[in-house]
């Protein structure tokens, strides 16, 4: 049984699914390994538009696997595993590998999310939550320090210092509401509607050029960082300036003004 599950809804949308239901998806060196892997497939899908990930079961990750740690490959046995890193850098480069990820991810959260399952979903494009959703940044309850897996990163950029502060000092849980008037999530629903309405925003997603999809990712987290203005425009213009130059926008906008004008 794999541990993270690749299933493909359509040719442009791949539907990646933590498989340890019984552990609810806790993570382990076997889990990190399968998702690094099956994210480098998806990254060479040149059709791929729009990746999902969510948890089987009950939960979406419930943070490290303290009982089972799995197996760490060795050095040169996992494309991911390079020289110099460790368990902890390999586990955490998750995240990067996440926001590098060229097609758009979306985390589908439906159950608890904690510890570095939050930081999971934290580094996804998008967020989507069920009513039964759950989010806790419970690394300092371990003992070590409340920062991990690029979460000191991830969470202060979507909900400001304070807030992102609080959570990870007090190890508080949150609920799916709580995230959505946070800002961690972007919409919540009902637990059965939860996996039609994110392929249904998946397909919506998909509907536009790969082309514009990618460099509006590539923007928008380079430019979080921007120091300035004009950095941020420069950037915005060149990539505007390639994919108006792609062919797959220019047919996409005759597409468009040929829609645009037979409706006026």
């Amino acid at each position: 049984m794999a541990v993270v599950e690749l299933e493909r809804p359509s040719p442009d949308i791949a539907l990646l699914r933590l498989n340890r239901p019984d552990r609810m998806n806790a993570i382990n060196f076997d889990l990190v390994a399968d998702l690094h892997s099956k994210l480098d497939e998806i990254a060479l899908d040149d059709a791929c538009k729009v990746a999902v990930l969510t948890g089987s079961g009950r939960a979406f990750c419930s943070g490290l696997d303290l009982k089972d740690w799995g197996e760490l490959p060795a050095v040169g046995e996992h494309p991911d595993r390079r020289a110099g890193s460790t368990g902890q850098s390999f586990m955490s480069s998750l995240t990067v590998h996440l926001r590098n990820t060229p097609q758009i991810v979306i985390a589908s959260v439906n159950g608890p999310a904690y510890a570095g399952g939050m930081a999971l979903s934290l580094a996804c494009d998008l967020r989507l939550a069920g009513t039964s959703a759950s989010f806790c940044s419970a690394f300092i309850r371990t003992g070590l320090t409340g920062t991990d897996i690029g979460i000191s990163y991830f969470l202060p950029r979507l909900i400001g210092a304070s807030r992102a502060f609080d959570l990870m000092v007090t190890g508080r849980a949150i609920d799916a509401q709580e995230a959505l008037q946070m800002g961690i999530v972007s919409r919540v629903f009902a637990d059965e509607e939860l996996s039609h309405e994110t392929l249904k925003l998946a397909r919506g997603v998909a509907g536009y050029t790969a082309t514009g999809l990618r460099m509006t990712k590539e923007a928008m987290w380079a430019n979080l960082d921007a120091p300035n203005l004009q950095s941020c425009l420069a950037l915005e213009n060149r990539n505007q300036d390639l994919a108006g130059a792609s062919a797959e926008v220019q047919e996409y906008m005759r597409s468009y003004r040929g829609r645009v004008g037979s409706s006026s």
